[in-house]
């Protein structure tokens, strides 16, 4: 009897060990139920994220951004629709104003404007002052100075228009403020350059009249009104269209034995940044009759090319701006 009962004893041993670690299976059980739970959770939610997600290609490339890449999230195009990213309209851009060689903010082309007081008024080497380009300013240019602090060689000749005879110089005016005796600094500075070779190579020195180099507006206007008027084309034109004005412009008389002897300077005058202003076979485009003794100061790189080209300040200035010279007007 007691042997059956020790058979049935051992005859269910799944529920003796339950029985003895009755604490270790209730946690088994609960860690069972909640796995199960969370089972069920992610599959329910698989199941609802899923159905969200845009269709993968599983062929497609995978691509790795790089730090400075930008994700773009282009929309699925429709069908119909021109598809792409459309190009941004582009902002206009100014079209930059090209550079007009011989005018500058000195000079205006409206040949009927009223000068307007002002005084230190900038000048450029190349400004180009005539009948067609009118100086803007009555008051002086910048950059004067005296002729004697520049020309300073024994053997030039700086005529005050005092020492004129009166019947000679009844149309200059001769006050404090005429200042004749100036001139540009720098093209004096070449100016005397230019008279030192020639008077190294002749021995003879160089006369500049104080009225034959700046003038001032007034008295320029005065030239133009007292003119002589059988001259034409003329000598003299009026008081905002004299580069006189500006200091560049120079009348200088070489004493050669009292004989006016130019060839020298017509030849060598570019060699120090001059031309002949006024040459003889270009009075029709000038405006202004044959001077043989007025030089003008434009740099030593224009003045050779125009000795090169055979050209006037006219048409220099319209062969760098891609003027047809013929279309220049003719006096």
């Amino acid at each position: 009897m007691a042997q059956q009962k020790r058979k049935k004893r051992y005859k269910h041993p799944v529920k003796r060990f339950i029985r003895n670690h009755f604490e270790l299976c209730a946690v088994l059980f609960v860690l069972v139920v909640l796995l199960g739970l969370f089972l069920i959770g992610f599959g329910i939610y698989k199941l609802f994220a899923g159905s969200s997600d845009s269709p993968k290609d599983p062929a497609g490339p995978t691509t790795t951004l790089s730090p400075t890449d930008t994700v773009r999230n282009d929309p699925t195009p429709t069908p119909g629709e021109p598809t792409g990213t459309p190009e941004p309209t582009p902002m206009p851009t100014a079209t930059p104003t090209p550079k007009l060689y011989g005018i500058n903010e000195s000079v205006t082309t409206d040949v009927d404007a009223e000068p307007i007081p002002g005084d230190n008024w900038p000048v450029d080497y190349l400004m180009l002052v005539n009948w067609e380009h009118r100086l803007k300013y009555s008051g002086n240019p910048e950059n004067l100075v005296r002729l004697d602090e520049i020309l300073t060689e024994s053997w030039y000749t700086i005529q005050n228009p005092g020492s004129v005879a009166e019947k000679s110089r009844d149309f200059v005016i001769v006050t404090d403020e005429d200042n004749y005796d100036r001139g540009n600094r720098v093209a004096l500075t070449y100016l005397d350059q230019m008279c030192k070779g020639y008077h190294a190579e002749t021995g003879f020195g160089v006369k500049v009249s104080q009225t034959g180099a700046y003038r001032n507006y007034a008295t320029q206007d005065k030239f133009w009104n007292n003119r002589d008027r059988s001259i034409n084309p003329p000598r003299t034109i009026p008081g905002n269209a004299s580069e006189h004005r500006t200091g560049l412009g120079f009348d200088i008389w070489v004493l050669d034995k009292e004989k006016y002897d130019y060839t020298w300077f017509r030849n060598n005058c570019y060699k120090y940044g001059f031309i002949l202003r006024y040459p003889s076979d270009k009075s029709k485009i000038t405006g202004i009759t044959y001077e043989q003794w007025h030089f003008r100061y434009v740099g030593v790189e224009a003045a050779t090319e125009m000795h090169e080209l055979k050209y006037c300040l006219e048409e220099y200035i319209a062969y760098k701006n891609g003027q047809d010279l013929s279309t220049l007007p003719k006096h």
